[in-house]
């Protein structure tokens, strides 16, 4: 049932935008949708689509191999200890009211147009929605369980591993469903600057070429992209992961 109330949903939408190009009847502002996906799978053969989103995967893969363990262990080190936390918070609060994308000039004055500028706006986005997401969770696990865990001679390391983190897991992962999607977003808006492969660079291309149907190809590719990054962590979380599973939770 879900399939097909998504099936259409997304019928209705294509018919919605081709009313709409008939309508405006201008291709240079809104290509028709047979337009688009004949663009889309002459970038496809072609190779060129595919190493598009291969790029901006590998990318986004470094980001949460570095951002995701490091956004979880100071997370759950400042909801551990309160002097921790009183000496991080104001900073964390600090740069998580600051953009990645107001970063990018800094990231392209000190790093250069390099890989290292574009992992570094990652690591930065994606360790600060784990970080948040892990400190709450240790924050809002019961005391309750502590005490009971000190009575029976468990040690407060010990709690730590056993009582607090397996708790606070299903935070986390909430953390990290977030920073997929705010990655995709920074991932991009840094391929826009001096890449020379990723979907950003391909919808700057088409912007500067006045390819309007690439560029839909580019962005329609930008949502597919983190609804089935957001679809395959879900399943993973799943089936993986049962005890945190949503389906457990619900």
């Amino acid at each position: 049932m879900t399939l097909l109330r998504v099936a259409v949903t997304a019928l209705f939408a294509v018919l919605i935008w081709q009313l709409l190009a008939w309508w405006i009847d201008s291709p240079l502002l809104l290509p028709t949708p047979a337009k688009v996906l004949q663009n889309a799978l002459v970038l496809w053969n072609n190779g060129e689509l595919s190493a598009h989103v291969l790029a901006s995967l590998s990318r986004l893969l470094v980001g949460l191999v570095i951002g995701v363990p490091l956004g979880a262990v100071v997370g759950c080190a400042m909801g551990w200890s309160g002097s921790f936390d009183a000496v991080l918070n104001p900073y964390v609060r600090f740069f998580n009211a600051i953009p990645a994308l107001a970063l990018v000039p800094f990231s392209l004055l000190w790093l250069g147009v390099t890989e290292a500028s574009r992992y570094a706006l990652l690591v930065y986005t994606i360790s600060l929605a784990v970080l948040l997401s892990a400190r709450q969770g240790v924050r809002t696990v019961p005391p309750i369980r502590i005490k009971a865990a000190a009575t029976l001679g468990v040690t407060r390391a010990g709690a730590l591993f056993r009582i607090v983190i397996p708790s606070c897991f299903p935070a986390i992962l909430a953390g990290v469903r977030t920073a997929l999607g705010l990655g995709v977003m920074v991932i991009v808006a840094a391929e826009m600057l001096g890449a020379d492969s990723g979907l950003g660079y391909l919808i700057m291309q088409a912007r500067s070429h006045f390819n309007m149907a690439n560029l839909f190809v580019g962005v329609i590719g930008l949502g597919l992209l983190s609804l089935g990054l957001d679809r395959l962590f879900v399943v993973i979380v799943d089936y993986a992961l049962p005890r945190w599973s949503s389906q457990r939770r619900i």
